[in-house]
Parts: C-alpha cells; sequence; structure tokens
C-alpha cells in the first residue's frame, strides 16, 4: 500500500536532481556565453550575421547582452538601430544611433538611420537637421530635399451647423503653403477665412440679422536649434468686424525618444481686447512608435481682466499602414483660444465649452493625404445663459513634394 507513495517521493527527487542539474548547467553556460560576447571578433560577427538574416529579435537579445557586457562600438549600435527600425521600434532605434553618430560623426549610415527614426515619429524638423550633411541621393531617399519654395499645399473646408435658430450655418476655408527655407528652417503660411449669418438682439427693438465674419493670414517660422530641441515664431493678421488685430506667438519644444513637451504663449490685441494664452503641451509614445500615442494641453487665456481654463485630452495611432485615428475632448469655458501653433483661433461671438473630437488621415497615391474630421461643441449663446451644441465637419486635403 505504500508503494505509490514511494513511487511519487522517487518522482519528487528525480524532478529536483533535473532542476538542480539545469539550473548549475545554465549558472555555467550563461556567463560563458557572456564572456564569448566581449571577444570583439565573435561580437561583430554574430551581430552581423543576424541582420543579415533577418533574425531582429535575436539581433537585439545579442546585442543588448553585448552592451550589457561593455562591448559597445558603433557598428554595433548602427546594427541594433537597423534592427529596432526594421521591427518599428523608432524609439529605441534613437537611443542606438545617436550614441553610434556621436562616437562618429562621419558615418554616413548612423545619420541616415537616425533620420529616419525622428521621421517614423513624425519629426520632421530633427530629421532635417540630421540630413543636411547627407549626400542629395541619401537625403532623396529619406524624402528630405533641400530647401524648396513649396514643400506641402494644404487645403481645408469645413461646415458648421445647429438647431439653435438664431445662428445660422458656419462655413471656413483654409489654404496653407509650407517651405523648406534649410536644413534648419521651415516656414508655414495660412489664409483663412470664416463666415456666419447670426440673429442678434435689438435692444428694445426687433432682432437684427449680422453676418460675421474672420479672415487670418498667419506665417509660422519653425527653428531646429538640435534635434532635440526646437523654437517657433508665429504671427497673426485678423480682420474682423472691429477693425485689425494682431497676434504673437512663441514657443520652445523639446524631444525624447518617448515623449515630446512643448510650451507656448501667445499675446497680441483681438477684438480690440487685449489677449494673452499660456499653453502646456505634451505628446507620449507608450509602444516607441505611432501605432499608439496619447496628447495633452492645457491653457490659460486671459482677456478683458478674466482668466479662463481650457484642457485637452486624446489619443491616436495607425489603424492600417494607410490610415490613422484620432480622438481626443476639451473643457472649460472660453471666448478666445488658438490652436495648432495659431493655425486657428477661435475668437467668438459664443464662448466655447465642451468639445469631442474624431478624425481620420488617410495616405493617399501620389504623395496626397486625407483628413476627414467629425466635431461636437458646446457654446454658450451670447448675452445668455443658455447653450447649444455645433456639429462641425470638414476635409483636408494635403500634397506633399
Amino acid at each position: 500500500m505504500m508503494r505509490p507513495f514511494k513511487r511519487l517521493g522517487e518522482a519528487c527527487w528525480l524532478g529536483w536532481c533535473h532542476l538542480l542539474v539545469t539550473s548549475f548547467l545554465l549558472s555555467v553556460i550563461q556567463p560563458a556565453c557572456a564572456q564569448r560576447l566581449l571577444d570583439f571578433q565573435y561580437a561583430d560577427s554574430l551581430t552581423q550575421t543576424l541582420l543579415t538574416q533577418q533574425r531582429y529579435r535575436a539581433l537585439d537579445s545579442v546585442g543588448r547582452a553585448a552592451l550589457a557586457q561593455g562591448s559597445s562600438y558603433p557598428a554595433l549600435r548602427r546594427r541594433l538601430g537597423a534592427g529596432a527600425l526594421a521591427t518599428d521600434h523608432p524609439a529605441a532605434a534613437l537611443r542606438y544611433y545617436g550614441p553610434a553618430l556621436r562616437e562618429n560623426p562621419l558615418d554616413d549610415d548612423a545619420r541616415a538611420g537616425l533620420a529616419s527614426a525622428y521621421l517614423a515619429l513624425n519629426q520632421t524638423g530633427a530629421a532635417a537637421l540630421l540630413a543636411g550633411p547627407l549626400a542629395p541621393e541619401m537625403r532623396q531617399a529619406l524624402g528630405l530635399p533641400q530647401a524648396r519654395a513649396v514643400v506641402q499645399l494644404e487645403a481645408e473646408s469645413a461646415v458648421q451647423t445647429t438647431t439653435e435658430r438664431r445662428r445660422g450655418t458656419g462655413t471656413y476655408n483654409r489654404l496653407g503653403v509650407s517651405s523648406r527655407l534649410g536644413a534648419r528652417l521651415s516656414l508655414l503660411q495660412n489664409i483663412s477665412y470664416y463666415g456666419q449669418t447670426v440673429e442678434l438682439p435689438g435692444f428694445g427693438r426687433a432682432s437684427e440679422t449680422h453676418r460675421i465674419s474672420q479672415g487670418q493670414y498667419q506665417a509660422l517660422l519653425t527653428g531646429q536649434l538640435a534635434p532635440r530641441w526646437q523654437v517657433k515664431a508665429g504671427y497673426d493678421y485678423i480682420t474682423k468686424d472691429l477693425g485689425s488685430n494682431h497676434l504673437g506667438y512663441l514657443a520652445l519644444a523639446y524631444a525624447r525618444p518617448a515623449w515630446t513637451v512643448q510650451a507656448g504663449a501667445y499675446a497680441g490685441v483681438v477684438t480690440d481686447t487685449a489677449r494673452t494664452q499660456l499653453d502646456l503641451r505634451l505628446t507620449v509614445y507608450p509602444l516607441g512608435n505611432l501605432r499608439f500615442y496619447g496628447f495633452g494641453r492645457g491653457s490659460v487665456v486671459r482677456s478683458a481682466s478674466q482668466t479662463y481654463f481650457n484642457g485637452l485630452l486624446g489619443a491616436g495611432g495607425r489603424v492600417r499602414a494607410w490610415l490613422w485615428a484620432e480622438a481626443w475632448g476639451s473643457a472649460g469655458t472660453v471666448p478666445i483660444l488658438a490652436e495648432a501653433d495659431g493655425t486657428y483661433v477661435y475668437n467668438l461671438l459664443d464662448p466655447l465649452g465642451r468639445r469631442a473630437t474624431a478624425s481620420l488621415l488617410i495616405l493617399a497615391p501620389r504623395h496626397m493625404r486625407l483628413r476627414l474630421t467629425y466635431s461636437t461643441e458646446q457654446r454658450r449663446l451670447a448675452l445668455t445663459s443658455s447653450h447649444y451644441t455645433l456639429h462641425s465637419y470638414s476635409a483636408t486635403l494635403a500634397w506633399n513634394w
């Protein structure tokens, strides 16, 4: 009757022996393999073979082990960067290519790889700066030509509708031109026009129908101080019913592989009122790429001796190779709000409240991109305490050269 228990004891004993032997062998073998990675010829040959065979996961494991053992040199980091780019991990590629280029500034392959990693994170300014010393054919392969008067042309059209009878349908149209002035400088110029028919109180008389409009010219100069540092200076000239308006803008941005942050300030006179706005924007890449990213903005607006707060949170990502999606929401009632580095200036008759927006970006052939956006906004009717909902539908088509 004791035999089953005896067999069970023997099995447990054999299992423990197997575990102890395996642990011992691993403790002996792993240091031996790690020791071999200190051999330059062995590590160099193995990582090159793994890269040639496109065994990127094995390359990453072996390469990181070699780095941990102190076997660090530009060619090894360059191979690890190439593997990270091939597996869609541009943030990791930045960490590999950066030290490789610092150790050997004349390494064009490391420079091109670092520029490609920044492009994969949609940081074209840093990529253009790094690609400056490259041969023309290498810049062309990256899609980063030298100075050109027009590198992008963008056209946007939007319609805004509401069931509020005192507010007619609004229309918005914008034409934008982007120029590359050099390896460090780019210029964006926008011309836009907004129009809407509204019904205003007559103050003792019958209500009056009035056509409000706003024309706007924006110039935004972006300077790439270093791959991680960027400065922006902008100017907006706004025409409205009460005459000419001017708004200046200055911002400083700092980028890391997994996040970017930007602080900006607007100041000027709009609708005969001094206005200021302070912004703090943050974008994070938790996966180290653009498959998924989050973004937020906090704004403090000062207008007519009153202070207003507005905040925004959103997320986006790549759905398909040709399709991207974004969604975000914002809250905080403001009478005026500048967004997208001053491209949009909400100089409103009806103060803006909560918003929710969803958009799709479609990569089309012939270097074209189409963005479709839907937004719903809560606005407070001017001179009253009642609110209404505004629905906005927009389409933006961009051509790149």
